[in-house]
């Protein structure tokens, strides 16, 4: 199942916070929290000691985004841009790669990654309207999403912040592009209120974009399992 709604879940049923599993999947657990804490300070001390020995770049990434930037906006948007190359709102493309095309295209993505997490972490406390945060929100990524998915992390960061800054409207407003999981991560991540899962249900009855792993109906049956748990 695509990560982003395995994240989703997590997050719902607290296992980012609380779960103490053992051997790879308290590892790969930990790694998701450290990619999804919006304030690295919010990680304790036994996780934090965890991450050090286990995932000491991808912490250290964290640790980074928190200190003051001295990257100059050029450069900033510079990077963004190289960043939004590596997703498309055109997914026959995707198809259209081979198993070796999109193994290079993995591999180049993350070999940048820690340089495009911190200019969009950039770009959005300095310019937070910028379109480009939009373009990698609704977008796919250019080649197959494989764990440990850093390239769905860097969407979901966008997006979060593309509803944190334009309002729940913007889901409306780019609805069709969208995929069914990335809105079902937002209801267990954002917008898990009665009424938030009512508009949600209320979008997608009139979805019509490209299924990629889950499909929109799977989601209507999850959302309306989520909101019939509320009353």
């Amino acid at each position: 199942m695509e990560a982003n709604i395995v994240i989703g879940r997590l997050w719902c049923e607290g296992k980012l916070a609380t779960a103490m599993e053992s051997d790879d999947v308290a590892d790969w657990v930990l790694q998701q929290r450290l990619l999804e804490l919006m304030d690295i300070n919010q990680l304790d001390a036994a996780r934090f000691k965890q991450a050090q020995s286990v995932y000491p770049e991808l912490l250290n990434l964290r640790l980074q985004q928190a200190q003051p930037n001295s990257l100059k906006r050029g450069d900033i948007l510079a990077d963004c841009f190289e960043a939004a190359s590596y997703f498309s709102t055109e997914s026959h493309n995707i198809a259209e790669l081979d198993d070796n095309a999109h193994l290079t295209l993995q591999q180049a993505f993350y070999s940048h990654f820690n340089r495009f997490w911190l200019a969009l972490h950039q770009l959005m406390l300095l310019q937070p309207g910028h379109k480009i945060l939009v373009d990698v929100a609704v977008a796919t990524p250019v080649f197959c999403p494989d764990l440990p998915a850093y390239e769905l992390a860097l969407q979901r960061r966008s997006l979060c912040h593309c509803i944190e800054y334009y309002g729940i409207e913007f889901i409306a407003a780019y609805l069709h592009q969208l995929r069914p999981e990335l809105i079902a991560y937002l209801a267990d991540r954002l917008l898990y209120q009665a009424d938030e899962l009512q508009y949600l249900l209320q979008l997608l009855s009139q979805w019509q974009g490209n299924e990629v792993l889950v499909s929109r109906q799977d989601v209507i049956d999850y959302l309306r399992d989520k909101l019939a748990a509320l009353s």
